[in-house]
C-alpha cells in the first residue's frame, strides 16, 4: 500500500511539473514524507511557483541552493553566505514586498550582501513575482515535514 501511495505522490507530482524536469524538490519531498510516515497528500504548487522554481533555478540556486538552504555551489566562496529559505521564522518576519525588493535592487539596495546582484533589469515583474511565490513555500515545504 505504502509503495503504491507514494507512486501516486511522485506520478501526480511530476504530471503537475513542466513534463517530468525540474521535480528534484518534489520527489526530495515525497521521500521524506514516506520516510517520516506521512501518508496525507502534499500540496500541489501553484503555477506562479511552479513558474518560479524555473526562475530560481536558473538564477537563484546557484548561491541559494536547490532547496534554498543557502548552500548552493557558489556559496562556499560567498561571506556572508546567503540567505536560508527554509528558516522559517525569518521567512514569516519578511514580507512579499520586502523579497521582492531584494531580488529587483540586490543585496546593496536593501542593506544586505553586496554580493547579491539586483535582478530588476533582468527578470520581468511577473518572474519577479514568480520568483517570491516559489522563495515563500520554500519554508512551507520544510515547515510540513
Amino acid at each position: 500500500m505504502r509503495t503504491l501511495i507514494v507512486a501516486c505522490l511522485i506520478h501526480s507530482l511530476i504530471a503537475c511539473s513542466d513534463n517530468g524536469k525540474d521535480t528534484t524538490v518534489a520527489r526530495d519531498s515525497v521521500q521524506v514524507a514516506v520516510e517520516s510516515g506521512l501518508h496525507a497528500e502534499l500540496p500541489s504548487p501553484t503555477y506562479e511557483q511552479r513558474q518560479g522554481r524555473h526562475v530560481y533555478v536558473k538564477y537563484c540556486a546557484v548561491c541559494h541552493g536547490t532547496e534554498g538552504k543557502g548552500d548552493g555551489f557558489n556559496a562556499f566562496n560567498l561571506d556572508p553566505k546567503p540567505r536560508d529559505f527554509t528558516d522559517v521564522r525569518y521567512m514569516d518576519a519578511v514580507s512579499d514586498a520586502r523579497l521582492m525588493e531584494t531580488i529587483i535592487q540586490g543585496g546593496r539596495g536593501v542593506n544586505k550582501s553586496v554580493l547579491m546582484p539586483s535582478w530588476g533589469g533582468r527578470l520581468t515583474t511577473s518572474e519577479q513575482t514568480y520568483v517570491t511565490a516559489y522563495v515563500r513555500s520554500l519554508g512551507k515545504l520544510m515547515e510540513s515535514h
